[in-house]
Formats: C-alpha cells, sequence, structure tokens
C-alpha cells in the first residue's frame, strides 16, 4: 500500500487551519479586520481547492480509476454540500454555492480534463480566468449572494409558494456562474491548474518538481503582486463598491461579504497570482521541512479536512454565532481575544481528529464513513 504523501497532508492542514479563523471571524472578530488577517484568512480556499484537484489529477493519473469513481466521489461532496445549507444553515440548497460544490463539480471534469493535451489544459485554465473579469462586468457583481431561508425570523416555516416566488427573483445561475461564495468562474479555474499541476508531481523527479514549481510559483507571485500594487484596490470598506452591471468599480474594491473578510470578494486576477503563486512556493519548502514536529501535527487537520470542514460548520453555526447559547452569547472580540478563542476551538477539532484516526487504525468503514470522517 502506498503511503499519504505526508507533506501535501500538511498543506492541507495548513488549509484547514487558516479556515477556521477566516470562517469564525464574521461571528467573533470585530470588524473592519486587519489586513494582515484578511491576507492569512484568504490562503484557505485557494490552497482546499487547489489541492482537492491536485489530489484528483494524483488518483486518476497514478490509480487509474474509472469515471464512476469520481462521479460518485464528485455527487458525494456536492450532497454535502446541499445538506450543510439545509440541515445547519437553514438555506435552501444550490443557490449561494459554498466551496464544497465547486470541488463535486471539478472531480469528474478533471477526469476529462487530464486527458488533454498539456497546451489545450493551460488554455483552458487562462481561458476561465481572463473571461471571469469579462463576465463579471457584462453582468455585475452583488455585494452579498441572495438566499432563502427555510424559517422565517420567528421560527415559523416558510411556504413553498413562498419559496418559488423568491426563487423566480434571484438570479441563481449568475450566482452559480460568478457571483456566488465560490462561482463557477474563476474558482474551477483553480481545480483545474491543481490538477494540471499535481500531473507533474508523479512524473518527475521529486527535486526536479519542487524546482520547476517554486520558480513558477515565484514568477506568478512577483507577477500578482506588482500588478496588486498598482491596482491599489480598498480593502477595508464596501463604501466604494459598485457592482452594478458594466462598471470596472469592482476590479479596484476588495469587499467584505456578511463579515467574510477574504480578499477575494470579488476574486481578481492579481489576488490568484498572488496566492497561487504562494501555494506553488510552498509546495517545495513544506516537501524539504514535512519532517518538522510542529508542521507533522498539521497533518491530523489534512487526514481529516471534511471531518473538520463539517464540524467546524456544526460548531459556528450553533455555538459561535448563537445569542442564546447556553454559556452565553460569545460574541466579537479584539484580536487577544479572538486569537485565543481561535485557538482553543482549532485544538478542540484537532483532538477530535486526532481521536477519530486513532480509533480507526487498521479498521475497515463503509465508502461514506471513509469519505466523511477520513483518517
Amino acid at each position: 500500500m502506498k503511503q499519504r504523501d505526508v507533506s501535501i497532508d500538511i498543506l492541507r492542514g495548513i488549509a484547514i487551519f487558516t479556515m477556521i479563523a477566516a470562517n469564525m471571524a464574521p461571528y467573533n472578530y470585530l470588524e473592519p479586520h486587519p489586513f494582515l488577517f484578511r491576507i492569512f484568512g484568504s490562503v484557505a480556499a485557494p490552497m482546499f481547492v487547489f489541492l482537492a484537484g491536485m489530489m484528483v489529477s494524483y488518483t486518476a493519473t497514478i490509480k487509474s480509476h474509472p469515471l464512476k469513481y469520481y462521479l460518485k466521489r464528485g455527487l458525494t461532496t456536492i450532497v454535502m454540500a446541499a445538506c450543510i445549507d439545509t440541515l445547519i444553515w437553514d438555506i435552501f440548497p444550490f443557490i449561494t454555492y459554498d466551496v464544497l460544490y465547486v470541488i463535486g463539480l471539478a472531480m469528474p471534469l478533471i477526469y476529462f480534463f487530464i486527458k488533454l493535451k498539456r497546451s489545450v489544459q493551460l488554455t483552458v485554465i487562462a481561458a476561465i480566468f481572463i473571461l471571469t473579469p469579462l463576465l463579471q462586468f457584462y453582468f455585475g457583481y452583488t455585494e452579498s449572494p441572495s438566499e432563502i431561508s427555510f424559517h422565517d425570523e420567528n421560527g415559523n416555516a416558510i411556504s413553498w409558494n413562498e419559496i418559488n416566488l423568491a426563487l423566480s427573483e434571484i438570479p441563481v445561475w449568475k450566482q452559480f456562474l460568478i457571483e456566488g461564495w465560490f462561482p463557477l468562474f474563476p474558482w474551477i479555474g483553480v481545480s483545474l491548474f491543481g490538477a494540471f499541476i499535481g500531473s507533474f508531481k508523479f512524473k518527475m523527479a521529486p527535486d526536479l518538481y519542487n524546482k520547476n514549481v517554486g520558480i513558477s510559483g515565484a514568477v506568478m507571485f512577483v507577477a500578482g503582486t506588482g500588478y496588486w500594487l498598482m491596482k491599489m484596490p480598498f480593502v477595508s470598506t464596501n463604501e466604494f463598491f459598485d457592482g452594478s452591471q458594466q462598471s470596472a468599480n469592482f476590479w479596484n474594491t476588495l469587499i467584505t461579504r456578511e463579515g467574510y473578510s477574504e480578499l477575494f470578494y470579488p476574486p481578481t486576477l492579481f489576488y490568484f497570482l498572488t496566492f497561487l503563486g504562494g501555494i506553488l512556493m510552498l509546495i517545495p519548502l513544506v516537501y524539504k521541512i514535512q519532517n518538522n514536529l510542529a508542521l507533522q501535527h498539521l497533518t491530523v487537520f489534512g487526514k481529516s479536512s471534511m471531518l473538520v470542514y463539517l464540524l467546524h460548520t456544526v460548531f459556528i453555526a450553533t455555538v459561535f454565532s448563537n445569542e442564546d447559547f447556553f454559556l452565553g452569547n460569545i460574541g466579537q472580540h479584539g484580536l487577544i481575544g479572538f486569537s485565543g478563542l481561535f485557538l482553543l476551538y482549532a485544538a478542540v477539532l484537532w483532538l477530535l481528529c486526532f481521536g477519530w484516526q486513532k480509533f480507526k487504525k487498521r479498521k475497515q468503514f463503509p465508502f461514506l464513513i471513509n469519505f466523511i470522517f477520513g483518517g
């Protein structure tokens, strides 16, 4: 049996660690969030989506699974996303499009994508990122995606007639393409880019692969930060944001969405060049220092990433954002208070994952249990 790639688990663990903080912040960190924190929180999503694409590329290249394998895993991921929307957030699914939707959709697409010529793959990826700002310009970009709750503010169930009326007023197709939390354009391009980079990983000597990836990442990072400094977007307020149709203003304004302050609202080319370049530079660095004890602890998150995603969402929805929590309203805090809360929360999630992985060792479980709990 082939051993797990420790460096990939560490990278996934880094993504999970930053994701926890980014998703707690709207409920427990006083706004406006410092720019350094916004950078920190912006690491999670591209790394998560990129690595998901990379690992699909790996299984397709090395293990030669049939298409139904990726259809099964992709559908399960999308069903998980819909269940989280419905059962945890109490909103109608397939409207706002959280990150699991695009990851699930990418899985079967990558099966076909990696069969294309390298030049065609690069053309597809480039086309996605080039089309994104054009689509934003043509259709506009909303400050926050619209959603439909199953219950009103008093806890009364919304009728199906009311839901259908609300659906008729929401541009669901637009939110799927460019306006949702993680729309098809450009996030599917991130996953395909991960698949493209991952397809080289297992066909090259590690030293050559890491050298090429590191250099490519440095070039992208310099280009992205240089472009970013030239654009100098506003990043602290929504005051100047104009996302109306054929407005170029949103290319100069990075907004917060309902307290989520990552630097990809809206997603821009300079953001992806910078952060994807940074991820590429991290790959050889983490590979080189993967035996570091502190980094090895992050593999616990990396091995059970879906479990952490599910648990952290449940905790946020029921505890951290709940004013009626039995210990009292946790509320919002400054840097020190939030940091302590975040680290305590991350430690609890780490212990839960660690306990599961110890329990699972040398035991066999059905597909769905393995898929959700990992380890």
